[in-house]
């Protein structure tokens, strides 16, 4: 993907995630035909829906094509399917997935409940749960992203920590707030589960946008440096559940 779709998407993303406040940097006038392969990516993403929020803030950028605006209002992208919130939000490991279901109970019974701060474990695990199988889930960086930003302050940072920490999702809760913070124009005083830095994460992040209609790969390693026990309770309910089909 050519390095000015890039930028425009991640700025009109960063736009759609903030809303009306201002942002550094502004668009790359482009041709007709890299406007629409922005749109394409989007939809191929999930992710037009921040992508028309983004553009509808940038509607005094020159650089924006009039085309965009049009191609984006010709479809009601409010509408689009939230995929990322029907993914499953659990762990692979059974232990771990005790400990996880232990604590939502207690949670749920607790005279502070916070829904705020549950919703965004569930976030978390679901992206966890992508780069344990497949690749880093832009849809679900940039959700999770927007959720923060609109309940900052009902979210209770100090119990998520605590789950994390509980269920061993620490590190890699840590790899998808650097994520936010390297890509999404968020800093580390927003994201204060981030307790490791990873270099790599803006790595992982634009290889899973710039290549979305190549084959690509999530380093293995990776998987096993930021989450061993869930990447090895998947990798063995896999073979297990293959060498079932092949019996039957």
């Amino acid at each position: 993907m050519h390095s000015t779709i890039t930028h425009n998407i991640l700025l009109l993303l960063k736009k759609g995630i903030y809303g009306g406040e201002c942002l550094e940097g502004a668009l790359v006038p482009m041709s007709p035909f890299k406007w629409r392969m922005l749109v394409k990516v989007a939809e191929a993403l999930n992710i037009t829906r921040f992508i028309k929020v983004g553009a509808e803030q940038c509607h005094d950028d020159k650089a924006l094509s009039p085309m965009l605006l049009l191609a984006l209002s010709s479809k009601d992208y409010s509408q689009e399917e939230e995929k990322f919130i029907k993914m499953e939000a659990d762990t692979f490991n059974m232990w771990t997935q005790k400990k996880l279901d232990e604590v939502r109970e207690e949670e749920m019974n607790a005279q502070d409940t916070s829904d705020e701060t549950l919703i965004l474990l569930d976030h978390i695990i679901r992206n966890a749960r992508y780069i344990i199988t497949k690749d880093v889930c832009i849809e679900g960086m940039v959700v999770m992203g927007e959720y923060i930003r609109k309940n900052q302050k009902l979210i209770n940072y100090n119990k998520l920590t605590y789950w994390l920490s509980q269920i061993g999702m620490v590190q890699i809760a840590s790899m998808q707030g650097n994520m936010l913070i390297s890509c999404l124009g968020f800093n580390a005083n927003e994201l204060p589960f981030v307790r490791h830095s990873f270099r790599r994460a803006k790595h992982l992040f634009m290889n899973s946008l710039t290549k979305v209609f190549e084959k690509h790969s999530f380093s293995s390693a990776t998987r096993m440096n930021v989450a061993l026990l869930e990447t090895v309770s998947h990798r063995i309910f896999t073979a297990v559940a293959n060498v079932k089909n092949i019996e039957e």
